[in-house]
């Protein structure tokens, strides 16, 4: 006899699809119209649908914005650990460079996923730690395991790097990490610091080439980001000589 379990029901597959569907809708809405254009009674008018029957699905706006959060931790992390996947037996600088391009990467495919979850906090909403913690603490473990890596390798040292007097990981820091401890037992104040500072640095730049004036700025974001991340990776203690890879293809 089989022991695996039944497949999900017909009706709970078209519950799941109808999910699927609103939570695409408010993306196309989000990406037409930013935050102040998302609405549930415009998704069910868009879905041909009655305002009871998705707050059945999703209770208030909160609910739905909240899903859409989970998913777009989920989609980073994924794109993170296939990073790290695809750069396994590259050296570990290689291997760091990586995790950060593919930040950048997932960023520019998903724009309004990237600015739901780093951009501009929403008025009155404030993400539910228990919802979206597990998703958004895979992604960061993505970046410090893989700092980890290489300075067990020797490729990289924090001995350089200074830490506030008291640095430690924040109160979500924390439980973000927490479900991860055991692969971030060497997580030291100075390495946090470096992993940290190397991530805002990343995220900034990203930030600046989606909503400023960087592509104006300058005609090749390519060859600068390269450029930026060979800066980066040397504050976060990596041997000068190895930061810098032959620049990318245009």
């Amino acid at each position: 006899m089989s022991s695996s379990r039944p497949g999900p029901s017909r009706r709970e597959e078209r519950r799941q699809a109808t999910i699927d569907e609103i939570k695409r809708l408010a993306r196309e809405q989000l990406i037409v119209n930013g935050y102040g254009g998302l609405s549930l009674r415009a998704l069910a008018r868009d879905m041909r649908m009655t305002s009871p029957a998705v707050f059945r699905y999703f209770p208030t706006l909160a609910d739905l914005i909240t899903a859409l959060c989970v998913d777009a931790y989920t989609d980073l992390a994924d794109a993170l650990d296939a990073a790290r996947a695809d750069a396994s037996a590259a050296p570990p600088v290689a291997r760091m460079r990586a995790v950060f391009a593919a930040i950048r990467q997932w960023a520019l495919a998903n724009p309004a996923d990237f600015a739901l979850i780093y951009g501009t906090p929403i008025p009155g909403y404030h993400a539910p730690e228990a919802a979206t913690g597990p998703a958004a603490g895979r992604a960061m473990t993505a970046i410090m395991q893989t700092y980890l890596h290489a300075l067990a390798a020797g490729a990289a040292t924090t001995a350089d790097i200074d830490p506030p007097d008291g640095m430690e990981l924040g109160g979500l820091g924390t439980r973000l990490l927490e479900p991860h401890k055991s692969a971030l037992a060497e997580l030291t104040p100075a390495a946090a610091a470096a992993a940290h500072n190397g991530w805002a640095a990343v995220l900034g730049f990203v930030i600046s080439e989606l909503w400023g004036n960087l592509p104006r700025l300058v005609t090749d974001t390519d060859g600068l980001f390269h450029t930026h991340l060979r800066t980066v990776l040397q504050g976060m203690g990596f041997r000068p000589e190895r930061t810098d890879p032959p620049a990318p293809r245009s």
